[in-house]
């Protein structure tokens, strides 16, 4: 038994190193290496055609916008007066709101003819008197830069008292009576770009037909008595557009009726918008 096993793992011995030593496979049936990577990453993309590109940003360094920019309109100086000489066109609408002391008014007017324009509105001492007025304009001078016009208003007045109740009422303040008609002179001039300035002259006729005895040897007054005062008016037309405008407005009466203020300044503040 011996002498069998020996010469039998001598045998074994000797095969294991030749194995060992022999190739897994043999070299014709390796493939071959890999060589994709090496054209990586291709052959380079054409160029686009110059009408393609994207238009070039602005430079930073210069900080200027490459773009054109429309040119910014001038202001345009208000197309629509109540209160001054320039007169409506045919056809326009008008209406305006005045606060004040001693008189709040309101008014609406429309141009009928290319130089004439007519209005009504209501003038009030804060309900102590309410006048309603008609009035009518008449632009003989009428350009951009200044106009000149004729004016005449008229109108009948509700007192809340009656004369011979009153002392330093709605009378004595406003120096009107039961009946008013004032012509007067209105002229404007552009003021810079946008603002008109307006100086309006008139002179009352105040017709009283409710006189009363003040003093008790004075005798029967008369059924109707008139009285006459100056009215000055200074002001300014500021636009925030072509149609609309606020107004300011100074002045003063000047009064010759006894029983009134000889002097009566006047103010307001108000706004003037076109249809």
């Amino acid at each position: 038994m011996r002498a069998f096993l020996l010469p039998s793992l001598l045998v074994i011995g000797l095969a294991v190193p030749a194995l060992a030593q022999a190739p897994s496979e043999s070299p014709a049936s390796n493939p071959a290496p890999d060589e994709s990577w090496l054209t990586y990453p291709g052959p380079e993309a054409p160029a686009p055609p110059p009408e393609a590109l994207p238009p070039p940003l602005p430079s930073r360094a210069s900080g200027r916008s490459t773009q054109l920019r429309t040119p910014v309109e001038p202001p345009k100086p208000n197309k629509v007066s109540l209160f001054g000489g320039r007169v409506l066109e045919p056809g326009q609408l008008g209406a305006g709101l005045m606060l004040g002391f001693p008189l709040a008014s309101a008014r609406v007017s429309a141009g009928v003819l290319p130089r004439v324009d007519l209005g009504v509105g209501v003038d009030s001492l804060y309900g102590i008197m309410n006048e309603v007025r008609a009035y009518a304009r008449y632009g003989f001078l009428q350009g951009e830069e200044g106009s000149l016009a004729l004016s005449l208003e008229g109108g009948h007045a509700f007192f809340l008292n009656a004369p011979s109740q009153e002392e330093f009422g709605a009378r004595y303040f406003t120096g009107r009576r039961n009946w008013n008609v004032a012509p007067g002179l209105i002229g404007s001039m552009l003021l810079g770009l946008r603002t008109r300035g307006f100086l309006e002259l008139r002179y009352l006729f105040a017709f009283d037909t409710q006189p009363f005895q003040s003093t008790p040897l004075g005798g029967r007054p008369e059924g109707v008595q008139v009285s006459g005062n100056f009215v000055f008016r200074a002001g300014l037309e500021v636009p925030f557009s072509e149609r609309t405008s606020y107004v300011v407005m100074v002045g003063a009466n000047v009064q010759g009726r006894e029983e009134d203020a000889s002097f009566m300044p006047a103010v307001g503040v108000g706004v003037v918008t076109g249809f």
